[in-house]
């Protein structure tokens, strides 16, 4: 419980960090509703972010040193490629996160635990398909 509950904060954490490098004037826009969205885009956006910021955290420690892009240029264009998936930009993206903040925050936070419980999930089945490989090599050595 105690690690969902740290990988939510961090979540939100990241999610208002991302709001708060935005110039002072766009802080003070906010989206209207019917641009904003919907609470399944923004949680697979989010999701999918999360691996992406997972896999090139772990190439950028493999490779240190020996790159001429830095983690937010990578970032940047895989994030591209998320936003192109789903049909959206950065902004509408932005703006979104800004308006559930501003709206919606339960909602936000709903999204959120969502990503988590999904990490969770994929963990579980890979601790069980492990296990069960184990169970079979061992069955089979026996």
């Amino acid at each position: 419980m105690n690690i969902r509950i740290l990988s939510v904060f961090i979540v939100l954490l990241s999610a208002l960090l991302i709001v708060s490098c935005n110039p002072p004037d766009k802080q003070a826009q906010i989206v209207p509703e019917e641009r904003m969205l919907p609470p399944e885009t923004m949680e697979n956006i989010f999701y999918e972010m999360n691996i992406a910021d997972a896999i090139v955290s772990l190439r950028m420690v493999q490779v240190s040193g020996h790159t001429s892009m830095n983690q937010y240029q990578v970032d940047s264009l895989i994030y591209e490629s998320i936003y192109d998936k789903y049909g959206c930009t950065r902004e509408s993206f932005e703006e979104s996160i800004l308006w559930y903040l501003q709206n919606d925050a339960n909602k936000l936070r709903d999204i959120y635990e969502n990503v988590v419980e999904r990490f969770n999930q994929e963990i579980a089945e890979s601790r069980k398909a492990d296990a069960d490989s184990v169970a079979a090599v061992e069955k089979n050595t026996l």
